[in-house]
Order: C-alpha cells, then sequence, then structure tokens
C-alpha cells in the first residue's frame, strides 16, 4: 500500500492509503475528482490527532481535531503542495525586519493570504477533463466522475447486458 496524497482545485488535499494509483483517485469520490487534482505518493507521513476537551454539537460525531503534523510530514505542504505559500512564510527577509515589528507582521501578513490567493487560484485553471471517447463513459465523466470509475460501471454494465442477451439455443425453439 502506498500513501497517496490529492491537491484538489481549491488548495484542499487527501490523504488516501491506496493499493495503486487508481485505487486512489477511486477512494476520495466524496469529495471531487481526483483525476482532476494533482496526485502524487510520498514516503514519510505522520499526522498526531488530539481527543477534544469537550463536544460543542450533538452532529459531531468525531471527538477528535488535527493537532500537529510530523516533522518530516511539515515540510511537504511547503514543498509540494504550496510553493508560492512557502516563498513568503520561508522568505529570508521576513525574519530580519528592520521596520518596526506590527508593521513587518502586517505586511506579512498581507504577503501570506495574497500567497494563499494564489494557491487557491493556481491549480483551478490547470487541469481540465479530458472526455473518454467511449459515449457511455464520457457521459458519466461529465457528472464528474472519474474516469476509472465510470470506466468500471460502463464495462459492468455492459457485461450484465451481454449476460441477459438470450442463448442461440433459445431463441431457435
Amino acid at each position: 500500500m502506498s500513501l497517496f496524497i490529492c491537491r484538489w482545485q481549491n488548495g484542499d488535499f487527501s490523504a488516501v492509503s491506496a493499493a495503486s494509483r487508481e485505487e486512489a483517485i477511486t477512494l476520495p469520490d466524496e469529495t471531487g475528482n481526483a483525476e482532476l487534482g494533482e496526485l502524487f505518493t510520498v514516503s514519510d507521513f505522520m499526522v498526531h490527532f488530539r481527543l477534544k476537551d469537550r463536544v460543542e454539537n450533538v452532529d459531531d460525531m468525531t471527538p477528535i481535531e488535527l493537532k500537529e503534523f510530523g516533522e518530516q510530514t511539515h515540510d511537504m505542504p511547503y514543498e509540494r503542495l504550496y510553493p508560492e505559500y512557502a516563498k513568503v512564510a520561508c522568505a529570508p527577509e521576513r525574519n530580519s525586519l528592520d521596520i518596526s515589528p506590527d508593521y513587518g507582521r502586517t505586511v506579512t501578513v498581507q504577503q501570506m493570504n495574497g500567497a494563499l490567493e494564489l494557491e487557491r487560484a493556481r491549480q483551478k485553471s490547470g487541469k481540465s477533463k479530458r472526455l473518454s471517447k467511449d459515449a457511455e463513459v464520457a457521459r458519466l465523466q461529465s457528472i464528474d466522475t472519474p474516469e476509472v470509475v465510470a470506466e468500471r460501471v460502463v464495462q459492468e454494465r455492459r457485461r450484465r447486458q451481454f449476460m441477459e442477451l438470450p442463448s442461440r439455443t433459445n431463441a431457435i425453439h
């Protein structure tokens, strides 16, 4: 099993453990079409979740929250997922501001927020759907079904239709 990261078009990301790239595309389909995101494997990934102190809502079925990323995992979002943000957040001049600290923080926060906007927009215009030449598969893709899932559905539908065909011996009688 490999751990795959999918950076969605809006900048969010998901982590999924899967045996193959194809499976990694099908697993997060409740979130979106992973074919339109950036999908890659990572070798070192650790997150630490914390048990909440209190539940605030009766619909809160998960009593945990993200506490922190592991040391090596912490750098992955900067390096791979959010390079524009990393340029601003990790800039050397950020730590050596010769101006007032309050003004420097305000400017840096504005720059970091500007970089977040760049990250959100970066992939929205990136990948577009490549529709299959098979009309049935393309129709499913048009409703945001990943191609690998659409192909499986169509293949299974065709197999069932074939199995339901009357046999030649039944047609003669």
